[in-house]
């Protein structure tokens, strides 16, 4: 695996990220854009789940970006409650798409907690990305979500014990989806996934290697 510290520009911002690629890179590799947890709780782009996704996907022959939302690390500007980080995450998949050997027709997006959530809001973001996996998404973002009127594919993740979720609510939810989302609840992992981030991330890199074709 190669991993490549980068920089690019939005909302006359300049942000920060890392991206991976496989060591044997194929020629037109899909890519993934990667969505931290909340930034005002310690989220970030080194956060343990974003981390094993990164590098599930690497393993699948995918390119994988993550990067810090505005005020993480070294990205500018400031919080804004999921008002603007919209505007970063579509910058990084306009990033990826033009990173050598990744083909552009295919990019995905995944978002944990509050990346998911800011995915969850916006048709514009959504419109960018084949394919979305979502990890530990609210109940109240996904009833939101213009993304329920979408029918491109999505897989959600997400824990048994994880009470921000509340899982036991998701099937009516889904059933409101133009297409429903492949779903997988596992009844170990709360909302921070410990311990458990190897099967989660797999799972997540083998739906997006399937459908970024």
């Amino acid at each position: 695996m190669r991993q490549s510290a980068v920089s690019f520009n939005a909302d006359g911002l300049s942000f920060e990220g890392i991206v991976a690629t496989p060591s044997d890179a194929p020629a037109a590799m899909p890519g993934v854009v990667i969505c931290h947890p909340h930034p005002l709780h310690g989220g970030n782009m080194d956060n343990n789940v974003v981390l094993a996704v990164s590098f599930a996907l690497v393993e699948e022959g995918i390119a994988a970006l993550r990067f810090n939302f505005r005020g993480v690390g070294n990205s500018e500007g400031q919080h804004t409650h999921g008002e603007r980080e919209h505007c970063e995450a579509l910058a990084a998949l306009e990033f990826l798409q033009s990173w050598p050997g990744v083909d552009r027709r295919r990019v995905g997006l995944v978002g944990y907690s509050f990346g998911t959530r800011v995915i969850l809001a916006n048709a514009a973001l959504q419109k960018k990305a084949k394919a979305i996996a979502l990890v530990s998404p609210s109940i109240e973002a996904l009833e939101g979500s213009p993304l329920r009127k979408d029918k491109r594919p999505t897989y959600i993740i997400t824990g048994g014990r994880d009470k921000l979720a509340q899982s036991a609510a998701w099937p009516s939810v889904l059933d409101t989806f133009a297409q429903r989302p492949g779903s997988h609840v596992d009844p170990r992992a709360d909302h921070f996934w410990v311990g458990l981030e190897p099967g989660m991330a797999e799972k997540v890199g083998r739906f997006l290697a399937q459908h970024l074709v």
